[in-house]
């Protein structure tokens, strides 16, 4: 997955660009249904049994989280 930053006279855009076909499919999930998306800092780390859980003490990683409003289900 390739990311990119873009700001120009007040606009911030993230822009990601998937590279596999696993990506192009979970990028294409985002312009399905309408989502109420929510913005946090945090980052991931590697625990026990090679599972990635989420961080809210580390500000390194923006997070997006994203759900299918529920009338659009």
């Amino acid at each position: 997955m390739k990311t990119a930053i873009y700001m120009e006279d007040g606009l911030l855009q993230l822009v990601v660009t998937p590279e596999t076909e696993f990506e192009k499919k979970a990028i294409k999930v985002f312009g399905e249904k309408p989502m109420d998306a929510k913005v946090y800092s945090g980052s991931f780390y590697a625990c026990q049994g090679g599972w990635v859980r989420q961080s809210w003490v580390s500000e390194d990683s923006l997070l997006l989280t994203a759900k299918v409003r529920e009338e659009e289900k």
